[in-house]
């Protein structure tokens, strides 16, 4: 299977994707466009995710080798929220199930 790579465009976009070799480039299989969002000055960064081929059909797609100005492992949490995102199997949470109510 191929890695799990970020990839910054000659656009400006920071793209994550599982990478694999192409003739012709890249192969990028279930891109998706990192944005990183504010609510406000002051307020905590936060990155959401948007299919980068939102419109195409397939789940994959060739981008030149010119196109792309580095390629980066992600960060585990990006990873993760990528794997969760893209993945056909459901991952419980990993804190404790508790009810709150006890019946009596």
């Amino acid at each position: 299977m191929s890695d799990v790579k970020v990839i910054r465009m000659t656009t400006g976009e920071d793209v994550i994707a599982k990478v694999g070799e192409n003739d012709g480039g890249i192969s990028l299989n279930k891109p998706f466009v990192i944005i990183p969002q504010q609510k406000g000055p002051g307020q905590p960064v936060q990155l959401m995710m948007s299919l980068y081929n939102a419109f195409g059909k397939g789940d994959t797609i060739t981008v030149d080798q010119d196109k792309v100005v580095f390629m980066n492992d992600p960060k585990d949490e990006i990873k993760n929220s990528y794997e969760q995102n893209t993945s056909k199997i459901l991952t419980p949470n990993k804190g404790l199930i508790t009810e709150t109510k006890l019946p009596s």
